[in-house]
């Protein structure tokens, strides 16, 4: 009954996450987007990946995180091309950073600002009970320094699962994000 009761959670959290229209082309020319180009006309930049991954999750069988939306700006507010990837992420999954998505980031730019929001409702699993996880908290927001995307061509979150989730009630979390950035 546990399992079905996180199946059903899992699905309704996929159904939902699928709604809205929270992506934007990663075309760089798209309407309101100032960029440069090269002479020949291809736009001077790169496109970077965002990941999340869950880290001290060993308590949990699974934590399903549905992922509503993904922005990237430059300081100055404009937005940047972003391509969301990932709707549904397990923090479980050991040794593995889900790609969120996507975004170009024009030349001559040297800091961006991320923000990732959740959707509302997730999904958790531990010792045979599952309940579920409420997801309906701030949006996760950093700048992030071009120069260290550019080490390696993404930024990874690191979600502490352990520290993390707040249990509510007998079969509710909350979840308070508690995480650091590499490049």
């Amino acid at each position: 009954m546990k399992k079905l009761m996180l199946s059903a959670l899992s699905a309704a959290a996929l159904v939902l996450s699928a709604c809205g229209d929270s992506e934007r082309s990663l075309n760089p020319g798209s309407p309101g987007l100032t960029t440069t180009r090269t002479p020949d006309g291809v736009t001077a930049g790169r496109n970077f990946e965002l990941r999340l991954r869950g880290t001290n999750a060993e308590a949990y069988a699974s934590v399903l995180v549905p992922v509503r939306s993904l922005e990237v700006s430059t300081p100055e507010g404009q937005a940047l091309p972003v391509r969301l990837a990932a709707r549904t992420v397990d923090l479980t999954v050991k040794d593995h950073a889900y790609l969120v998505g996507h975004f170009f980031v024009p030349e001559g730019v040297s800091t961006v600002k991320v923000k990732m929001t959740f959707d509302d409702f997730g999904g958790w699993e531990q010792g045979g009970k599952a309940g579920s996880l409420d997801t309906q908290v701030a949006p996760v927001s950093f700048d992030a320094p071009v120069a260290s995307l550019l080490e390696r061509g993404r930024a990874v979150l690191l979600l502490d699962v352990s520290r993390s989730l707040q249990p509510t009630a007998e079969a509710e979390r909350l979840l308070l994000p508690t995480l650091k950035v590499n490049y």
